[in-house]
């Protein structure tokens, strides 16, 4: 069987097999990415995770661990899964890929101050609080940002302005990401 040159070659693609493609073969997972929908619109391709949500709620390990999966297409779709699904579940596998690193940080970041409100707020902290996580752009953004939207006062002043060139590319994406996906998926709780 040769690979499938839209799906990703990991391991593991159950997730992505249950997600699928849509009518313009663009695979379901990249769709949540940076908030751009099929043809068939939002509210269709959020039933799609919907639909996976309750195959993967059968598979709970398995939902952990694509959560805590290093790839972030893995971790986006599990992410994508919870929102859509408005699961509160996963806290401690998503505060994992977050301090771990990940391309979508602040997908994973607003995922947590979504569904885990205050709870997340002293998670939040203790990452700014790490100086290594601090030096981080998309972490150290993502997780000051997302503490204003819940209301607290982060214990640090992160301004996008103050990385160093390829840092602060990273820092205006996580910033705009957080904003962007914060609204989207807060109008739909």
């Amino acid at each position: 069987m040769s690979p499938d040159p839209i799906f990703p070659q990991m391991a593991d693609r159950k997730v992505f097999d249950w997600l699928g493609i849509d009518a313009k073969r663009v695979p379901y997972y990249l769709h949540p990415l940076n908030l751009v929908w099929s043809n068939e619109g939002v509210e269709h391709d959020l039933q799609v995770y919907r639909r996976v949500a309750e195959l993967l709620a059968a598979e709970p390990v398995y939902w952990a661990e694509i959560i805590r999966e290093s790839s972030w297409r893995h971790s986006l779709a599990g992410c994508v899964c919870l929102l859509s699904s408005r699961r509160h579940e996963f806290f401690d596998d998503l505060c994992y890929r977050f301090r771990a690193g990940s391309f979508v940080a602040p997908q994973i970041a607003v995922t947590l101050g979504l569904l885990h409100g205050p709870a997340d707020r002293p998670f939040f902290e203790l990452v700014l609080n790490d100086p290594a996580l601090r030096r981080s752009p998309k972490q150290a953004v993502s997780a000051h940002r997302v503490l204003l939207r819940l209301g607290a006062q982060p214990p640090y002043d992160i301004s996008v302005s103050s990385w160093s060139d390829f840092e602060r590319d990273d820092a205006m994406v996580a910033d705009k990401a957080v904003v962007e996906h914060w609204d989207f998926w807060s109008s739909r709780m």
